[in-house]
């Protein structure tokens, strides 16, 4: 009951704050950050007002103002591979933080001529609603407010297409060009950096042509297997076996670190599982772009980075930076507890108790039947020689 007061009251919330007009001139005015590490943003031009204060991407519209004005109004203008030039971030409500502003300026600043949209979490559930009523129990389900994050995105660019970045995304230099967003293939995804934790590709930068069947395979993985939800621990494996994965989410968060959960449920991990299950002979319109160029994400940030030992890291990149402020790691039910390397697999301490307890009422059951099956056959070889 609390649940659902807290949800009610954070959607008027958003209802109140749907109209704030979101000016991104002001940010993209500053011009790129001169004191950042980064050699390429401090090199960056410096932006052009006559050029900013009259382009499309200077406001941050809403979802529904998006689908408003453009559903049965003017066409939006394309790259030569067919992708409409529209920007697509979501964030809980119009409420964005200084700091998330400026990096969605940068966009502004390198790609003026694309229309920007913020969606906020009822109008991302609204566009299931709207174009996959099947799978809103789905997206309702999911306990995580990343997780409806991560399946809204796939959604939205397999409806409209475009590009869709995190708000923690910085623009260095207009990606859209054939090197780019703007070549021959029809999705593209940032690669990943750190293959251990998120597999082949990031969701963080992806953008594609409207109704590419990639994404249909994306909500297709999605929806099996919970998320393709990968699980040493014997009753989340019960539950995804048995389909209950609304279940299997709301138990996972206590048996350990929900961020594993997100990763290979609705994350990079599921979205490099679909990529490497998709059809070979449409596998060639999908084009990872390279890290060292569109992503730049320096993973020395994350909690195991140091203990990873990559071989590369890639704090700067001359296209897009990807900041990695993780700020959905922190929003778990339950502390980080530690964890166990076995393998190097990461194994949360909390699920290593758990498994341990599972293992001694799995053995306390097996003596109790063979005590039973003892005694069963002494009883029949007594009654025999009566």
């Amino acid at each position: 009951r609390n649940s659902r007061i807290k949800l009610m009251e954070e959607s008027r919330i958003r209802e109140n704050l749907r109209s704030r007009d979101i000016d991104l001139l002001e940010y993209a005015m500053q011009g790129a950050n001169q004191g950042d590490p980064c050699d390429y943003v401090a090199a960056s031009p410096k932006p052009k007002f006559e050029v900013l204060h009259r382009a499309n991407g200077r406001k941050l519209i809403s979802g529904r103002e998006f689908m408003k004005l453009y559903a049965d109004g003017p066409s939006l203008s394309q790259l030569s591979n067919g992708m409409p030039k529209i920007i697509h971030q979501t964030w809980w409500s119009r409420k964005v933080s200084e700091k998330n502003l400026f990096y969605s300026s940068s966009w502004l600043r390198c790609m003026p001529d694309w229309v920007h949209v913020v969606w906020d979490d009822d109008e991302a559930r609204a566009l299931y609603k709207g174009f996959r009523p099947d799978l809103l129990e789905m997206f309702d389900s999911y306990p995580e407010p990343v997780q409806r994050s991560d399946v809204f995105r796939y959604l939205v660019l397999q409806t409209y297409g475009g590009l869709y970045v995190d708000m923690d995304y910085e623009c260095v230099k207009d990606i859209s060009g054939p090197e780019g967003i703007g070549g021959n293939a029809t999705v593209y995804m940032s690669a990943a950096p750190n293959p251990l934790v998120d597999g082949d590709a990031q969701n963080t930068l992806m953008a594609s042509v409207p109704g590419d069947p990639f994404w249909s395979h994306v909500l297709w993985t999605l929806g099996g297997r919970c998320g393709r939800m990968a699980e040493p621990e014997l009753l989340i494996r019960i539950l995804v076996f048995l389909g209950a994965c609304s279940t299997a989410y709301q138990m996972r968060p206590f048996l350990g670190w929900t961020g594993i959960s997100v990763l290979w449920t609705t994350g990079p991990q599921m979205v490099s599982e679909a990529y490497k299950t998709y059809d070979p002979d449409k596998k060639q319109n999908v084009r990872l772009l390279p890290v060292d160029q569109f992503n730049g994400q320096a993973d020395r940030g994350a909690k195991d980075g140091a203990m990873l030992q990559l071989e590369e890291t890639f704090p700067c990149a001359p296209k897009a930076i990807h900041r990695n402020s993780a700020g959905w790691t922190s929003n778990t039910p339950f502390p980080w507890t530690g964890e166990h390397r076995v393998f190097g697999v990461r194994i949360p301490h909390r699920l290593v108790a758990i498994l341990i307890i599972e293992v001694i009422v799995v053995l306390g059951l097996c003596w109790r039947w063979c005590l039973y099956f003892k005694l069963s056959e002494e009883q029949e070889k007594e009654r025999k020689a009566n």
